[in-house]
């Protein structure tokens, strides 16, 4: 007896007992097995007595090399999924989110608050006090954004596109300091003016990887903003790209007085992703944050949108429609997606 009951006291043996004991229990084996997978399956924790009418889903990152707009995408999705179970969303972006700034990391722990506001008023320590808390899984989002579309594909549907749009404007907002700074540099950059927005995507795009989109070349972006902006009667191209090599192309094309872009923004010319650059320049990752969330939301400011399927098209065409407002031009350049098994790697 005294034997079992030092058995049950280390926890790796006791579940290793109770996996033999009911290795023949289909509905047992099947519940744990379904527990990572599953986005029916929660399991709630009792961290301590506080908001005991709230069930509170800490929305985590998925990681594994995720890009900013990749990641926030699968937030928006996480947030449609606990608008609709009633439950109190918590956004926490910890070590794995591919953007955490070791330089930031004191000061504000939670990287999602390095420039947006946090959900609801509710703060960590009352997520670490409360009495129901549930952490997400990637499963959540994968089963709204198949509610949506049959395939795999990065483009996003019209009812996705509304459903999101909603959700984004309930509950995402950037922080003051943030905001304060995005407009100002909007307004320095573009000022007045009908405005092409283009977001070419470049570097580890051309790489083709498996269940990603075939990359469109900066040539098929360019005829097709061409025909666009004098068709349109546009007065300037405002073009998020993290290529530089696509700036000095779309100059020589429509002439410096034409193209605008943000000068300090970091940009490579080989075909891996700045997501996984390294520099010098202080709060690297910090800045390359905030620079494609300038870039994303600049775009959502704009008249008219050309873009390859991207992330960062996608949330821009979000937070447009979070806006109530609609672009006069979209052109969407689709040209599938890629099935091959050269699989993306964070190693490479």
């Amino acid at each position: 007896m005294k034997l079992l009951n030092k058995l049950k006291t280390n926890r790796k043996i006791h579940y290793i007992g109770k996996f033999f004991k009911h290795i023949g229990n289909k509905k047992y084996v099947d519940f744990y097995l379904n527990m990572e997978t599953n986005p029916r399956l929660l399991l709630f924790e009792k961290n301590g007595m506080k908001n005991q009418d709230k069930a509170i889903y800490v929305i985590t990152e998925n990681g594994n090399g995720w890009g900013y707009f990749a990641e926030f995408r699968a937030m928006l999705c996480k947030l449609l999924y606990a608008d609709r179970m009633g439950f109190y969303p918590y956004i926490y972006w910890g070590n794995s989110f591919l953007y955490v700034d070791e330089n930031k990391k004191n000061e504000i722990p939670n990287a999602f608050e390095y420039f947006f506001r946090q959900l609801n008023g509710i703060t960590l320590e009352e997520v670490q006090e409360s009495y129901m808390v549930a952490y997400s899984k990637s499963a959540e989002a994968v089963m709204i954004e198949r509610e949506f579309r049959k395939e795999e594909s990065y483009a996003i549907s019209d009812d996705l596109l509304r459903q999101l749009g909603k959700i984004y404007n309930k509950y995402i907002s950037l922080n003051l300091e943030v905001e304060k700074k995005l407009k100002e540099e909007y307004c320095a950059l573009l000022g007045q003016g009908k405005i092409l927005g283009v977001h070419f995507r470049g570097t580890d795009y051309k790489k083709g990887y498996d269940i990603h989109p075939v990359f469109v070349q900066v040539q098929d972006v360019i005829d097709v903003v061409s025909g666009l902006f004098v068709k349109g009667g546009y007065e300037k191209i405002f073009l998020a790209t993290d290529e530089s090599v696509a700036v000095e192309e779309f100059e020589k094309k429509f002439g410096k007085d034409k193209v605008f872009f943000y000068q300090d923004t970091f940009r490579g010319n080989t075909d891996i992703s700045v997501a996984f650059s390294k520099s010098e320049r202080e709060f690297h990752k910090y800045k390359l944050g905030y620079e494609v969330i300038r870039d994303m939301w600049t775009l959502a400011q704009c008249d008219g949108l050309v873009s390859g399927l991207s992330q960062v098209s996608s949330c821009a065409r979000i937070v447009k429609e979070s806006q109530g407002k609609q672009y006069i031009d979209l052109k969407i350049i689709d040209r599938g997606i890629n099935h091959n098994n050269n699989k993306f790697s964070v190693d490479m």
